[in-house]
């Protein structure tokens, strides 16, 4: 059985020369060291020398790991997205439980890196739209302004915000707008070498670019004006649109021509129990949206990987994403979108990226607990690849912690295909 073509855009591969290292298990695997080669593509078969080479070479992370996972194909292990995970407590506990090393890069490293355009607010250009702002606010680069909220216990609550659109109501008034200029060779000049280095450690690497359209103009307009614009205003919310997705088409475009494994896009879109936006009102207004930033990016690269993320009960908008492109949803929230289910109608199109329970298992249960829901994720997720484990919006309570080092005494081992 054959592994899934590698796609190398930039060169990483030249680092160092590997012609012959493959012989009887690759083809097309050439040296980069000639400056202005083209794109190559690579394959490999099996889980060949090639796999514990590069494990001896770089500790735990693969790339081909990755790479196999993410084409429905089983490997050493599934991959972990330590993002969203307390890297720093995950430090101690290994300490305390004595985990070896590739355990430690695992949990506080995982296999993947993340990049961003570097882009700034303009507080100054922002000022008028953010009457009252407090100095100790935060201003993001479309202008929204923020503070941080938390609990009594000191566990973060979300934000106040400030909406730069929400006295905006015409499409003249938002024609003047001081939208971000993502096309400033500052903003992504860095990519090309952040991924180089990404690579020669091995990561697999995302391009992230969620709060990609609806999520983002909620955020600068309000939730609730934004959803009266859609029947009020809507040459105002095309108008919006617009000018977020030429500036999203621009930034998935230099993801992939920078070589990133994954575009990250997404919205949310849905709440515990149900979609905020039903799929009619979907396929009128953001699908179109979301389809030419990823068509953008594959332009480039046809292989490129796409993750969606959204919160909640995603699943009737499952083949809509999967029409535009998407390969693989995160986070896949247990308690909103059983695993299995997805595994079951979805598995063979979709990687299932995320899928623990940290509302009520993680929250509330015990360490049994923890250990029979990963025993579950591995039966029924698992198998045939397609699965990476994340956590994502976690309160790090005290009861959380003990279950997180249940986790990590078990995930390990767990996680290895037998």
């Amino acid at each position: 059985m054959h592994g899934p073509p590698f796609y190398d855009p930039i060169g990483t591969l030249g680092d160092t020369l590997f012609d012959g290292l493959l012989d009887g298990y690759g083809v097309g695997f050439v040296s980069r060291a000639v400056a202005g080669a083209p794109p190559i593509a690579y394959k490999h078969e099996g889980s060949s020398p090639f796999l514990a080479w590069r494990q001896a070479r770089v500790g735990y992370r693969s790339r081909e790991r990755v790479a196999r996972i993410l084409a429905h194909q089983e490997a050493d292990r599934v991959p972990f997205d330590s993002i969203g995970f307390p890297t720093g407590r995950a430090r101690e506990w290994c300490d305390e439980l004595e985990l070896g090393e590739d355990e430690r890069e695992c949990f506080t490293q995982g296999d993947f890196r993340y990049l961003t355009f570097n882009l700034e607010a303009d507080r100054e250009a922002f000022a008028p739209y953010l009457p009252g702002l407090p100095e100790e606010a935060e201003v993001t680069p479309f202008g929204v302004g923020r503070v941080a909220l938390s609990t009594a216990e000191g566990h973060g609550a979300g934000h106040k915000y400030w909406y730069p659109l929400g006295e905006l109501n015409t499409v003249e008034e938002l024609e003047g707008y001081p939208f971000p200029d993502v096309t400033a060779e500052e903003c992504h000049a860095h990519l090309e070498e952040e991924v180089r280095a990404a690579r020669r450690e091995e990561f697999t690497v995302l391009g992230q670019m969620s709060q990609t359209v609806l999520e983002t103009a909620y955020s600068m307009r309000g939730m609730d004006r934004l959803f009266l614009d859609f029947y009020e205003r809507p040459d105002y919310v095309r108008a919006l649109f617009e000018a977020l997705t030429e500036r999203r088409c621009f930034q998935a475009r230099r993801f992939a021509e920078a070589g990133v494994d994954v575009l990250r896009i997404g919205d949310d879109i849905a709440t515990q129990v149900g979609l905020i936006i039903g799929p009619e009102m979907y396929r009128e207004w953001i699908k179109p949206h979301h389809a030419r930033a990823v068509a953008a990016a594959r332009e480039v690269n046809p292989d490129i990987q796409v993750l969606y993320h959204s919160d909640g009960a995603l699943t009737p908008l499952l083949p809509d994403l999967i029409e535009v492109g998407v390969t693989a949803v995160n986070p896949c929230q247990p308690e909103a979108m059983p695993p299995v289910e997805v595994k079951r109608d979805f598995g063979d199109r979709l990687t299932l990226w995320g899928c623990c329970s940290t509302q009520s298992v993680y929250a509330h249960g015990t360490g049994e607990d923890v250990l029979a829901e990963l025993r579950a994720l591995m039966r029924d997720a698992a198998p045939g690849g397609g699965l990476v484990v994340q956590f994502y919006n976690m309160l790090v309570t005290p009861r959380v912690q003990d279950n997180l080092r249940q986790f990590l005494g078990s995930f390990y081992e767990l996680a290895r295909y037998r």
